[in-house]
This record gives structure tokens, C-alpha cells and sequence, in this order.
């Protein structure tokens, strides 16, 4: 898989229960600021900012800022194609495989 990098930051980034509801609640209510994470989940605000970046770095959420509020919503383009992409890669490397037996 030529994007082994971006698919392991990817698939860590939702390798947290933290940042699994904090996506739930995102699916449900659209956007959420720092400031509702910390008071939803009960988290210290760098706790919440920590969460909130590796999403962002990740490319599952997006920022909207407001005045001096930051809101993030879901990235549901950089979704979709993940996991389009993500699911091409793993098919053609297991047809890749069986081809390879096949020769054998």
C-alpha cells in the first residue's frame, strides 16, 4: 500500500474510545467546540485539544472558526475516500497475492 503513513495516522487517530465518541457526538450534533469537549466528556482542556488535533491531523474533522471559537465538524470527503481508497488498496493486494499462488 503506497500510503501505509497516512492510513496508519488515519486508523490510530480512531483507535481511542475518547475520540470514537467525541466522532459520534459530531455524527449527531454536527460541531462541537474545545469547550464542549471538555464539559461533555469530563476531560482537562489540553486533554480535549490533544483529541481534537489528532483528528484534525488525521483529516477526519475540519475547523469553522468563529470570532475566537474554533468548531469542528466532520470531514466526511476525507471520510468516504479513506475508506474507498483504503478498501481498493487491501483488494488489490490480496488479488496481487492470489496471483502470485496462482504462478507459483
Amino acid at each position: 500500500m503506497e500510503n501505509c503513513q497516512s492510513y496508519v495516522k488515519f486508523l490510530r487517530a480512531l483507535a481511542s474510545e475518547e475520540r470514537l465518541a467525541i466522532l459520534e457526538d459530531l455524527e449527531t450534533n454536527g460541531e462541537i467546540n474545545a469547550s464542549k469537549v471538555e464539559n461533555k466528556f469530563f476531560m482537562e482542556q489540553s486533554t480535549a485539544s490533544h483529541h481534537l488535533n489528532v483528528l484534525y491531523k488525521a483529516g477526519i474533522i475540519e475547523p469553522r472558526k468563529n470570532g475566537r471559537n474554533i468548531f469542528y465538524r466532520l470531514n466526511k470527503d476525507s471520510l468516504q475516500s479513506f475508506y474507498g481508497d483504503f478498501l481498493t488498496a487491501l483488494e488489490q493486494k490480496q488479488t496481487a497475492k492470489v496471483q502470485e499462488k496462482k504462478e507459483a
